[in-house]
C-alpha cells in the first residue's frame, strides 16, 4: 500500500497491531536507491540471517520466514517511510512484486511449490510505503508493472495485491482490481486522443479525472521511452 504519513488510517490500523501484539518495524526509503541497497536495508532491519543471498528470491524468502525479534510468529508491519524518490527508480515494478509476494506467503504459509503449509503458523505481514509529498496514485502505473501485480486506489491509498493465475484466492477479475500493466488505453495515448485516454483510465481503475490524469502522465512518458529505445 501506498499512503500518507498523516493517514488517520495508518495510525489506528499499526496501534491496533500493537495491541494484537504484532510488531511495527519502521525502515527509510531514501536508503533505498537501487536493488543492492534495498537489500541491506532489509537484512540490516529485520537481522536476517547470514545466509540471506541479497537478490529478490531471498528476499521473499527471508520475509516469508523471518528470524527477527518475533520470531516469526507475530504479526508484522513494515513500514517504508520518506519513499517518494521510489517513483524514479527502475525496480519499483518488481519490488512492489516482492513484497505483495512476502506478504502472501506469509499470511497463507505457502510452501516453496506454493501449497498451504498446513504444519506452519499463518502471520499477518503487511507492508505500507509512506509518502511526504508524493500522491499515491502518481505511483499507480509504475506499480502495476510488477509481475501478477493488480493495482487499486481506494480512499486516497493505493492498493497492490497478485492476481490469481498463481496465487490462490486472489480475484483481479472483480472490482476494484486491475491486474498488470495499465495498457488497455496505450492505443488512446499514443494516438494523442487525451480525453478518451483519461476515461478509460477512470472507469477501468475507478478513480477520478484528476487522477486518471496523473496515470496518463507517467504512462505516456513510459510509452515515449519505450518508443525512443527501439529507435
Amino acid at each position: 500500500m501506498f499512503t500518507s504519513p498523516a493517514d488517520p488510517w495508518l495510525a489506528s490500523e499499526t496501534a491496533a497491531l500493537v495491541q494484537r501484539n504484532g510488531l511495527v518495524l519502521r525502515l527509510d526509503g531514501r536508503e533505498m536507491r537501487d536493488p543492492a541497497s534495498v537489500f541491506r536495508t532489509f537484512a540490516r532491519e529485520l537481522s536476517f540471517l547470514g545466509y540471506f543471498g541479497h537478490n529478490w528470491d531471498a528476499l521473499v524468502d527471508c520475509l516469508h520466514d523471518w528470524h527477527g525479534p518475533g520470531h516469526g510468529n507475530q504479526g508484522l508491519a513494515i513500514l517504508i517511510e520518506h519513499a517518494d524518490d521510489l517513483l524514479k527508480s527502475d525496480f519499483l515494478g518488481v519490488f512492489v512484486s516482492v513484497l505483495a509476494q512476502a506478504a502472501w506467503h506469509s499470511n497463507l504459509r505457502l510452501d516453496g511449490d506454493g501449497e498451504l503449509d498446513e504444519w506452519r503458523q499463518r502471520i499477518a505481514q503487511h507492508f505500507v510505503l509512506l509518502l511526504d509529498r508524493t500522491a499515491p496514485v502518481v505511483f499507480t502505473e509504475k506499480a502495476a508493472r510488477g509481475m501478477d501485480v493488480a493495482v487499486a486506489l481506494s480512499d486516497g491509498r493505493l492498493l497492490a495485491t497478485l492476481t490469481d493465475d498463481d496465487w490462490p484466492g486472489g480475484d483481479p477479475a472483480s472490482a476494484p482490481w486491475t491486474a498488470g500493466p495499465l495498457s488497455f488505453a496505450d492505443n488512446e495515448i499514443l494516438s494523442g486522443m487525451t480525453i478518451k485516454s483519461i476515461k478509460l483510465l477512470r472507469d477501468h481503475l475507478g478513480c477520478s479525472i484528476h487522477e486518471a490524469l496523473d496515470i496518463l502522465q507517467s504512462r505516456s512518458e513510459h510509452l515515449r521511452q519505450e518508443h525512443s529505445e527501439t529507435e
